[in-house]
């Protein structure tokens, strides 16, 4: 999961996208309407002019994901560390969490070291059964006096 930060650079990303689409939609399949009554209404054979039901529907249905994706937005800047919290506060909080850290980092060096001893005798008890191993293997493979006999 990415951090809140990503997250709202992605819906702001998302948003300038719905908007882009909503103004190539209107652009590609508006009618042609005079700004005034004393204009004649224009028309253009290679146009694609959507139904007025059809067009009004698009728009409301854009708009809505325009308008969700701004409560999104608003939501994801509410929850981001900071807000209606004093300087002192997140201060405060950084050290705490840097203490912690301290404490953590610690630890990882304690196991660590511990893997390392554990390690190292392991490979001890490796050695020492590959050895007794080694030697009675040996011992059966001489002849013993009474065999040659």
């Amino acid at each position: 999961m990415t951090d809140r930060l990503t997250q709202l650079q992605i819906c702001l990303d998302q948003m300038m996208e719905q908007f882009c689409a909503a103004l190539n939609y209107v652009d590609k399949n508006h009618d042609f309407e005079p700004a005034d009554e004393t204009e004649m209404k224009m028309s253009d054979r290679h146009a694609t002019v959507a139904p007025p039901e059809e067009f009004s529907n698009t728009i409301d249905e854009l708009s809505t994901d325009i308008i969700l994706k701004t409560r999104q937005i608003i939501r994801l800047i509410d929850s981001l560390p900071g807000v209606d919290v004093s300087t002192a506060e997140q201060l405060h909080k950084i050290d705490t969490l840097q203490k912690e850290l301290v404490k953590v980092e610690e630890q990882k060096v304690e196991a660590i070291m511990r893997k390392e001893k554990l390690m190292k005798d392991v490979s001890g008890l490796i050695a020492f059964f590959v050895g007794g191993i080694s030697s009675s293997r040996e011992a059966l493979a001489q002849p013993t006096e009474s065999n040659e006999q």
